[in-house]
């Protein structure tokens, strides 16, 4: 599969010229996802995608029948690299704790060093795709299950207390999410993940403050 990287800011050959190791495809891949990163889905063109890589727009539709094909496959490799990761991950035997914080830390860590697509998807453009709402769903559902696994296997060997999984492991996707997404700091990945699984495996409540009566107002 493709992978969607930060592209140097430089053309690529011409058709008439030996192709770089990388493929043909590939870079098609690396220019759509550092173009639509740029611009609103609508805004990027075929044309100007064909221009970017330096080959006649012909030769896009060899490997792709629309702009939206190409747009959906950029987030297939995303999401399938990312996912075959994780679940190597989770095949381990480790205690619940540590393979949710080495899973933070991979997730933060591969968008980190995908900023291309990490810009698309920030932008949520799910509502103009029909076919790219149904694929993230499925993708959004698929990173849910991870989370609940760790956390009924945290439950099952006693490390996580009794919990609703579905609900929690809905509430990691979301702020997993947002701070990947919108969160600004000089730190680096693994510094974020990290406090991100302190906060989830420690909570925001000191033990004395968390049977307090609630505030009367």
């Amino acid at each position: 599969m493709a992978k969607p990287k930060k592209l140097m800011d430089k053309r690529v050959a011409k058709d008439t010229k030996p192709l770089r190791k990388k493929g043909r495809k590939e870079e098609i891949l690396d220019a759509a996802a550092n173009l639509f990163s740029q611009k609103s889905y609508h805004d990027v063109t075929m044309d100007q995608i064909a221009s970017y890589v330096g080959v006649a727009k012909g030769t896009l539709y060899l490997y792709f029948n629309s702009k939206e094909k190409l747009y959906l496959e950029i987030l297939e490799d995303t999401y399938g690299e990312i996912e075959s990761i994780l679940e190597k991950e989770i095949a381990k035997d480790d205690p619940a704790p540590k393979k949710l914080r080495k899973v933070l830390r991979l997730i933060f860590q591969f968008y980190f060093q995908h900023m291309d697509v990490l810009r698309i998807l920030s932008r949520d453009e799910t509502h103009l795709i029909r076919e790219h709402f149904e694929f993230t769903e499925h993708w959004r559902h698929r990173r849910v299950k991870l989370y609940q696994k760790i956390l009924e296997k945290g439950i099952k060997e006693g490390s996580f207390r009794p919990a609703n999984t579905k609900l929690t492991a809905q509430i990691i996707f979301g702020l997993v999410g947002s701070v990947t997404f919108f969160y600004k700091s000089d730190k680096n990945a693994g510094e974020i993940a990290e406090e991100v699984y302190v906060m989830i495996s420690d909570g925001i409540t000191v033990p004395s403050a968390a049977n307090t009566e609630p505030a009367r107002v």
